[in-house]
């Protein structure tokens, strides 16, 4: 990922793909304050800094360290500026795709990936998942710089490589490895919250809907499973409306 102006890889006539990752100035409505990206073909590593045009809320400090005065004269982040290729890849992608803009790409998540590649893993974290491919040791000098977009693109890249190896597809097979992340089966009952155990068809459409509009880094599992409950809901709607 890089700007427009710039003679760059991404626009160079190769198909590929982006690892991408982000940070962010608040929980809720997020803006970008650092994005990063590996380009899967040619490997060339991209990082820059951006200004929200507002304050950095002290709890997004506390988890990746960057505050108004490391952001303080650079500009703010526009999609436009910035060419992408047809697909981004990223642990929890579907997150950072918001953040930059919902630009029209096709999303490949290692968390899926992994969940596949990986089934006896205990946990999908993305430093986890380092943990449990490297081992601890090994993994630490990697982990240490969770948090940074830059550190997590090579983390999620180093993620992304080990799967498709599992899975036996070639790193820049960019369509079979979107097909495989988007198998996934939507998880049936909530995992958390007021309504944690019940099922999501029986949970109010109401907090349905607010999930999809305020929480931004949904498991893309259970983000599949509210959108197919809230088209259930309209679709009802029509029927009854069409009688």
């Amino acid at each position: 990922m890089s700007e427009n102006s710039d003679n760059n890889d991404v626009s160079a006539g190769v198909e590929t793909a982006l690892i991408i990752d982000t940070e962010t100035d608040q929980g809720r409505d997020p803006r970008p304050i650092q994005v990063a990206t590996i380009n899967v073909a040619t490997g060339f590593e991209w990082m820059q800094y951006f200004n929200s045009g507002r304050s950095i809320s002290p709890v997004v400090i506390k988890v990746h360290g960057i505050t108004d005065a490391d952001v303080a004269g650079y500009e703010r982040f526009d999609l436009d500026k910035f060419e992408l290729p047809a697909y981004l890849i990223g642990h929890n992608v579907r997150f950072d795709w918001r953040v930059i803009g919902q630009p029209s790409a096709k999303l490949i998540c290692t968390v899926r990936l992994a969940r596949v590649a990986f089934p006896e893993w205990r946990a999908y974290g993305q430093s986890k998942c380092i943990e449990q491919l490297l081992g601890k040791g090994e993994a630490s000098s990697m982990t240490i710089a969770a948090h940074d977009a830059l550190g997590d693109v090579r983390m999620c890249f180093l993620l992304y490589k080990a799967c498709c190896k599992r899975l036996e597809i070639e790193p820049t097979d960019f369509a079979l490895a979107h097909a495989i992340s988007n198998k996934a089966t939507p998880v049936s009952k909530m995992p958390f919250g007021k309504h944690k155990g019940k099922p999501i068809k029986d949970v109010p459409i109401s907090y349905v809907k607010w999930m999809i509009g305020n929480i931004h880094n949904i498991q893309p599992s259970l983000h599949s499973a509210l959108i197919k409950r809230i088209n259930a809901d309209t679709l009802a709607k029509e029927k009854v409306s069409a009688k």
